[in-house]
């Protein structure tokens, strides 16, 4: 399930990079700014090829992260890699001849686009990057992080999520964790809170049900 998601979050991508809306993000640069490098990171292509089943190869390497590679018909390579001990996945697109196209970080599960994204043109040069942190300059990531060690959040669980967006030219940050609690019907209890991106203040708390337990008349 987690990889399925994961699948679907990284075709949105390669279509329309980045998922943090309503406000213009700071692009760094739109031209060429770094010549090729002669270690350009590059797609291992052959490799793939003796693994992959359904244009598909998933593997855990040697520290334990869990990389999905996929073949995108016509388009080009995904690599996403979902580290063991952090909370944030590289996800890495590669064009038909294994040249690196785009990089960056996000929260695992469909999260946040963290820090720099990268493009690069068919040559490998930089073309254009983009700060996805800008917009929560006043109360980042690492403050965020701090408060969610506060309240013993595991960042590592499947079902903490972490994204931002710009509401009505306010950044806020959504976070929401497992509880560890079960409602009337079985169904985790789920804490979601929302912070103001500015200030940290906290605009809303509230807890819902994760499964599928509930009563159709209650749904």
């Amino acid at each position: 399930m987690k990889f399925l998601v994961i699948f679907l979050f990284t075709l949105l991508l390669s279509s329309c990079q980045g998922q943090e809306t309503s406000k213009p993000i700071k692009t760094i640069s739109s031209t060429p700014v770094q010549p090729k490098d002669s270690l350009m990171e590059k797609f291992n292509i052959q490799e793939f090829n003796k693994h992959q089943k359904n244009d598909e190869w998933e593997y855990i390497d040697k520290d334990g992260n869990e990389i999905r590679e996929t073949y995108i018909e016509g388009d080009g390579y995904v690599v996403d890699i979902n580290y063991l001990k952090y909370p944030f996945s590289t996800y890495k697109f590669f064009n038909t001849k294994g040249i690196i196209k785009t990089k960056g970080n996000y929260f695992h599960g469909n999260g946040f686009n963290k820090g720099i994204w990268t493009d690069y043109d068919e040559k490998g040069n930089i073309i254009k990057q983009i700060n996805y942190d800008e917009p929560y300059k006043d109360y980042p990531w690492e403050k965020v992080k701090i408060w969610t060690e506060s309240k013993n959040i595991d960042l590592l669980d499947p079902l903490t999520r972490v994204w931002r967006e710009i509401d009505n030219d306010k950044p806020i940050w959504y976070i929401s964790w497992d509880t560890k609690k079960l409602d009337k019907y079985s169904n985790q209890i789920i804490q979601n809170v929302e912070i103001n991106g500015k200030k940290g203040e906290i605009i809303k708390e509230y807890t819902s049900s994760f499964g599928e337990e509930i009563p159709e008349k209650y749904r």
